[in-house]
């Protein structure tokens, strides 16, 4: 039996070990690096805000003809912004103009008036009454003369 053992042993041992297959060769790309001058870009996503919120609205309603900005444009104090359409205001103007004629013309029959009644009160020939109403009409006729003029006014600018 031990020859038996030994004739296995022997046969084992020339068995040859279980071997790994052969590795794959990698491929490798090879650059070669050089020394020179690259710009440097920066590129940044943000957001920006105006340190002053300024609201840009016309002063009266109307048409809009043109703007005369370009939007993101810096713009001057006193610069004109837009155009609106003239012949709205022109109207207003004119019916304005208009109104403070006739109350000059009221104004002027007022005085007229009160300046007939004056000496007829002092002779007693009309009531005070008669003198205070004319009187009252003229003031009232002086401050709607004054109202007139204030409607005029505001027309004007508005055309401006």
């Amino acid at each position: 039996m031990p020859l038996a053992l030994l004739a296995l042993a022997s046969l084992t041992a020339c068995k040859k070990a279980p071997t790994e297959p052969p590795r794959p060769t990698i491929e490798v790309t090879v650059v070669t690096v050089h020394q020179q001058e690259t710009p440097v870009d920066f590129e940044f996503t943000a957001q920006t805000q105006s340190s002053r919120e300024v609201e840009i609205r016309a002063r009266v309603d109307g048409f809009l003809e043109r703007r005369m900005y370009t939007e993101g444009a810096l713009v001057k104090e006193g610069q004109v912004l837009f155009v609106m359409d003239k012949k709205p205001f022109e109207a207003a103007l004119q019916s304005a103009k208009g109104a403070l004629a006739q109350q000059q013309a009221r104004l002027l029959v007022t005085k007229q008036n009160l300046a007939r009644v004056i000496p007829l009160a002092a002779q007693n020939a009309l009531s005070k009454k008669d003198l205070d109403d004319a009187t009252g009409n003229e003031k009232q006729a002086e401050a709607a003369v004054i109202a007139a003029q204030g409607e005029v006014r505001t027309a004007e600018l508005n055309l401006s």
